[in-house]
């Protein structure tokens, strides 16, 4: 049987990537393999995803000043290299930077795999990787394989750190059909969803600017914003400043836009709204827009970099975030980044979220097409795609 270790740096949030590994756990754990799940938590946290796979914790990467970080990430990896050697693990697929640096630096006889999820041209919280540019292709291309969640991205990592074609390649991220019962009040109020972290790369505030610029001509209409993040205090200020009626829960038909804060169910408060908002500068194959087709729910989208978006979309060509047009496609529409400096950015997004809250033949029409479009992501297709690449890189040992 095939051992095979996740490992990523923390499994306590809800994030796309903490829920992809969850997600590939149950996909991956059969008669053939089994998975273990791997993070640099502390001992004893309480994982957000549960699964019946087991858990270490390896103990957390002390935050110290940046030339001081080489010793921190040692320690790390022979704390990895001992957990491998003891369990006797064939292959570590390893997600997010941090984890896939301590993945090769810790060395040992198992294939090594980087699950690469997020982009990094455009994207502010990936710059020191365009900085330590040749070091961090220097790491990647020692990996057995480099994958990345859409074809789009991996064209990206190819370019961007010259990796030979037999080294990178790509499985589209995969949803778990969501089984959930809609939080929505049935009260008469047309709900529009963003589902995130607060973060710079998220673009809340272009977000926010945008709806307002559609809010001030329009009644019970409601942007429910799920997540948080360190922009929370800044984003509810500019809330206030743009006039806009906040609250925090769904049942005030007054509040016209509503943090609920995070939840653990993002399915249930999307079923029954009108469409998914994603307004990001960045993206790799957002795991919420993958839901959202899944659940038969338009995504309205900024077509940003590294193009995943536009792929899980169904748009033509590659993705322009400075566009200044609307492109409708069969799961959504695709539109610019909205950006207050540029109000024609907000006016475009207006304009779409008017016409899909006033044209009931257009929205049934695309909520239809989402569903047919989400099974190109479904688990089998994914499964066949991963259970390939393993036996690959094992049987090439």
């Amino acid at each position: 049987m095939q051992r095979i270790l996740l490992l990523i740096p923390s499994l306590v949030g809800i994030g796309g990537t903490e829920r992809m590994v969850h997600s590939l756990t149950t996909l991956l754990d059969d008669s053939q393999r089994e998975v273990i799940q791997a993070s640099f938590d502390s001992p004893g946290i309480q994982k957000h995803f549960n699964s019946t796979a087991a858990f270490y914790t390896l103990g957390p990467i002390p935050q110290l000043p940046l030339p001081l970080r080489p010793f921190t990430y040692i320690l790390s990896a022979w704390r990895l290299r001992y957990l491998k050697k003891q369990l006797g693990i064939d292959v570590t697929i390893s997600n997010l930077w941090r984890a896939d640096l301590i993945n090769i630096l810790s060395g040992g006889k198992d294939r090594k795999i980087a699950l690469c999820h997020i982009n990094v041209v455009g994207n502010a919280s990936n710059r020191l990787m365009i900085w330590l540019r040749p070091f961090v292709a220097a790491i990647y291309r020692r990996f057995d394989r480099v994958i990345a969640v859409s074809k789009s991205l991996a064209l990206e990592l190819k370019a961007l750190y010259r990796l030979p074609p037999g080294r990178i390649g790509n499985i589209d991220n995969f949803v778990l059909t969501p089984s959930a019962v809609s939080r929505l009040p049935t009260d008469g109020v047309q709900r529009f969803v963003w589902c995130g972290r607060f973060s710079p790369e998220k673009n809340v505030e272009g977000l926010l600017h945008a709806w307002a610029t559609f809010a001030v001509h329009q009644s019970a209409v409601q942007l429910v914003l799920l997540g948080d993040g360190p922009l929370h205090n800044e984003l509810s200020a500019l809330v206030t400043s743009l006039g806009l009626r906040s609250g925090s829960k769904l049942k005030d038909v007054e509040a016209q836009v509503v943090f609920t804060g995070r939840v653990s169910d993002s399915a249930a408060y999307m079923l029954g709204a009108r469409a998914l908002l994603l307004s990001s500068h960045a993206e790799g194959l957002p795991m919420v827009v993958l839901e959202a087709l899944s659940l038969g729910l338009p995504v309205l989208a900024s077509d940003c970099q590294a193009g995943g978006v536009r792929t899980a979309l169904l748009g033509h060509g590659t993705c322009n975030p400075d566009r200044t047009d609307i492109e409708y496609t069969p799961a959504g529409v695709l539109l610019p980044v909205p950006n207050m400096e540029f109000p024609n950015t907000l006016t475009i997004w207006a304009e779409v979220l008017h016409c899909i809250t006033k044209n009931n033949a257009l929205h049934r029409s695309i909520c239809l097409d989402t569903i047919l479009r989400s099974k190109l992501f479904s688990p089998e297709v994914a499964y066949s795609r991963w259970c390939e690449e393993i036996s690959s890189i094992i049987v090439n040992r």
